[in-house]
């Protein structure tokens, strides 16, 4: 198996929809690696509870929706489906229910460390591909 399969079998391991995403991307494997790696960029986790600790609505919506739809792109439905949940309980409640954001972030948090988790793996394929070359 070549390290980019190795590379995706990691993902699909941690139930990314690897091939849904792909395709998306017209069958480019690199790019969708590419962009697999900036989600711990995109979670952007400090400004999504920055804006709910302000009640600052616009902000919160914008950076929730761009993670929502970030993550559904790529594939991770673990996120995305939980960041569509943020979302929809905000336009339910604006801020009437704090805690309830409060725990949505806190699950999407937990599936980015998943997902860092995996990104580490990939890493030593690609560091051990690299040094075999």
């Amino acid at each position: 198996m070549d390290e980019m399969q190795s590379c995706l079998d990691v993902l699909r391991r941690n139930d990314v929809d690897v091939d849904t995403a792909v395709d998306r991307l017209m069958g480019n494997d690199n790019m969708y690696l590419e962009f697999i790696k900036r989600l711990p960029e995109e979670l952007n986790l400090a400004a999504i509870r920055e804006a709910l600790a302000q009640e600052d609505a616009s902000a919160f919506h914008f950076y929730l929706h761009g993670l929502k739809g970030f993550a559904s792109n790529l594939g991770i439905t673990e996120i995305a489906d939980t960041a569509q949940a943020g979302l929809i309980e905000f336009r339910a409640s604006q801020f009437r229910n704090i805690t309830k954001l409060e725990g949505l972030l806190e699950e999407i948090e937990a599936s980015g460390e998943k997902f860092a988790s995996a990104l580490g793996e990939i890493k030593e394929i690609e560091d051990a591909s690299d040094g075999t070359e």
